[in-house]
């Protein structure tokens, strides 16, 4: 398994995996978002133009899907199309951060706007992480006491069979 992800494709499969899945997908996509409206945001403030900044941010992700939305939409960009439409057209992307880019680029804010939808998602990541934990939290109580009782059986079992061989016996 190991082994198969250093491959291109397996990375790219596993890739794909991670965002498929159920709670897991939504989590790494929402972190993913948050870390791009972060990056973004502090890149654009400090004067860094939109292609570099993409560069850096797509440097900072392993996900080869999430790496060939943001290469496509960097071609779109260097093409001349704006930074929202360039980010709409994926599943990568929410809606919502679509239209608050576009919102940023028509007033001229876009920093800020990244900024506080990088926060925006990052709670949305917290409340998925806690989520998944309390639903996570009594399932692993049950398995570890289905675990101890099977433990118990295994040790009890024989010593009932052994009082009851003593109790046949007339002993």
């Amino acid at each position: 398994m190991v082994l198969y992800n250093r491959t291109a494709g397996g990375h790219r499969r596993f890739s794909k995996l991670w965002l498929r899945l159920p709670l897991m997908g939504t989590i790494v996509r929402f972190a993913f978002v948050a870390t791009y409206g972060r990056t973004m945001s502090t890149l654009l403030g400090a004067g860094v133009s939109v292609l570099n900044a993409i560069d850096i941010v797509e440097g900072m992700t392993k996900n080869d899907v999430i790496k060939g939305v943001l290469s496509v939409a960097k071609e779109q960009i260097a093409e001349g199309v704006g930074v929202a439409l360039s980010m709409s057209g994926n599943k990568i992307f929410p809606s919502l951060m679509v239209k608050m880019v576009q919102v940023g680029e028509e007033s001229g804010s876009l920093p800020e706007v990244l900024d506080r939808s990088a926060t925006y998602y990052e709670k949305k990541v917290d409340m998925t992480v806690m989520t998944m934990i309390s639903i996570l939290e009594p399932a692993m109580i049950v398995f570890v006491g289905g675990i101890v009782l099977v433990v118990l059986l295994a040790l009890y079992m024989p010593i009932f069979g052994m009082s009851e061989g003593v109790a046949d016996t007339g002993g």
